[in-house]
């Protein structure tokens, strides 16, 4: 297997897509964040979930700096936003912040307004492996817009796209 191979294969693989972020809350300019695809729930008691981060990112650098983060999961609408926090832009640092309604939340990290939910998240455990950490975060808030209001944003064969048509319904909550 090549890398082009697990990249074709994983890019396969649709995600939804969030802006990790972290920083001070009384220092603007150490604001931190990237888009990711790379979150998933971990478990409801507690209530945690689970990001991967590459090491060789200010955002990795910065969140070991203070062991807070959030995870801020984008519509449809924030494609540009997306692009942003994923470099496309030319924007770097605390900069990107300048893209978005951005405030601090409850733990001082950076929320985006409007964001489908948003979870501020504490450090429980961070496992390094090869050139990523994957990190527990315990959620300690979470916040999010009207049900139904806007898509998810989706990442799907390197390309931003929205959920499209409903092929089946599981009759669970949707909120």
């Amino acid at each position: 297997m090549t890398l082009a191979d697990f990249r074709l294969a994983m890019s396969r693989l649709a995600s939804g897509v969030s802006v990790i972020a972290t920083g001070a809350a009384d220092d603007r300019a150490t604001w931190r964040g990237m888009t990711a695809t790379a979150v998933c729930s971990l478990c409801a008691e507690p209530p945690s979930l689970v990001v991967c981060l590459n090491h060789e990112t200010g955002t990795y650098k910065e969140l070991r700096q203070h062991s807070l983060f959030s995870v801020n999961v984008l519509s449809s609408r924030d494609v540009s936003l997306a692009q942003t926090f994923a470099g496309q832009h030319g924007l770097f640092g605390a900069g990107r912040f300048d893209t978005g309604d951005w405030s601090p939340g409850t733990l001082g990290v950076p929320l985006l307004a409007g964001a489908l939910t948003s979870f501020e998240c504490r450090v429980a455990r961070s496992i390094r492996y090869g050139t990523h950490s994957l990190l527990i975060g315990d959620i300690e808030t979470i916040s999010w817009a009207d049900a139904g209001a806007e898509e998810p944003l989706v990442y799907h064969s390197h390309r931003f796209r929205d959920l499209g048509a409903e092929v089946w319904k599981t009759g669970g909550p949707t909120t």
